[in-house]
């Protein structure tokens, strides 16, 4: 039986300098809330590939507890190379959180390929695994809830957040997605 259901929020409707061009939105509905449940002591909150993007989402899960967001995706070659390490590294130290990310990577049948590099990435950002590229992989790494908890005392960026309004000089604040309200 599931322990939790959840359907990706933020589908991947782009298109790429390489030519590449992607619209999941034609062939998928988006999911419309974040999953937090707990596995073996562990709190987890679920992002799929595209939603890494959007670090509301892991903050309302790392407030609603989460301490253990897996994030699995099949970003582009293009996208992975540019962003896969730093958007990993910034959920992880935004949050205070490991992040564990499995990945495709290599060229598939129809052409398309994916970066690869599956990671786990502690609380403060450093990544302690990494798979290759493009060849199966397993990858392991020691979990220590407490390194969650001291990143979190260290910069607590959870305690410390404040809501704020926005003057865009229009007067009218802009409409935040995702926020919190």
């Amino acid at each position: 039986a599931a322990l939790a259901t959840y359907d990706k929020i933020h589908m991947f409707d782009v298109d790429l300098d390489n030519g590449e061009s992607w619209r999941e939105s034609a062939a998928y509905e988006p999911g419309t809330e974040a999953v937090v449940t707990e596995i073996e002591g562990a709190k987890l909150g679920f992002a799929v590939c595209y939603d890494l993007r959007f670090p509301q989402l892991f903050r309302a899960e790392a407030l609603a507890g989460a301490d253990l967001p897996p994030v699995p995706a099949a970003f582009t070659r293009q996208t992975g190379e540019a962003h896969w390490h730093v958007l990993l590294r910034a959920r992880a130290i935004e949050n205070g959180a490991y992040v564990i990310a499995a990945a495709q990577g290599g060229l598939h049948e129809d052409g398309r390929e994916t970066y690869g590099h599956s990671l786990i990435v502690d609380p403060w950002g450093r990544i302690i695994a990494e798979a290759a590229h493009d060849e199966p992989d397993v990858i392991v790494a020691e979990i220590d809830p407490a390194q969650s908890l001291a990143a979190r005392k260290k910069i607590p960026n959870l305690r410390n957040a404040r809501d704020f309004a926005v003057n865009a000089g229009s007067g009218e604040a802009p409409r935040l997605r995702g926020a919190a309200s």
